[in-house]
């Protein structure tokens, strides 16, 4: 087995449900996974950098529908975006059956919350940039 990256997992618990943010990072950027309550699944994807605003692709959930974890994604990329050295793609899928209007009202404080601390793991833990070379602007690409 070859180690690839880097991993770290946070979590915070609130009105009876929790969220985990599963974090990656591969040289200066970061893949996280923001899941949680009782169905774990993966139905935004939310695309952002310190230069760029994020950008969302929202997954169908059911018919007429698509998956609204973007209000999650965004809070928590609203953290990290000042700290990012480089790219973040934000996964997220959660679900909590019968969820109560309490439950509902804390998730985005639960994002954000969990984006705090990604936030300072971050800034205690910055990764080294590597140097990336490229081919002479002579070469063509194949297919060309």
């Amino acid at each position: 087995m070859t180690k690839v990256g880097e991993s770290i997992t946070f979590s915070v618990t609130m009105e009876d449900y929790t969220i985990y943010a599963v974090v990656e990072r591969q040289s200066q950027d970061l893949l996280i996974q923001l899941i949680g309550g009782d169905v774990w699944h993966y139905g935004v994807v939310t695309a952002v950098s310190k230069d760029t605003e994020p950008q969302d692709i929202n997954m169908p959930s059911r018919p007429g529908h698509v998956h609204q974890e973007r209000v999650l994604t965004h809070a928590l990329a609203s953290v990290i975006r000042p700290v990012l050295q480089s790219n973040a793609f934000i996964v997220s899928g959660m679900h909590v059956n019968s969820i109560t209007t309490a439950q509902m009202r804390v998730a985005t404080k639960m994002a954000r919350t969990l984006g705090e601390e990604i936030r300072d793991w971050v800034v205690a833990h910055p990764a080294a940039k590597l140097v990336e070379t490229f081919a002479p602007s002579h070469h063509r690409n194949v297919g060309e």
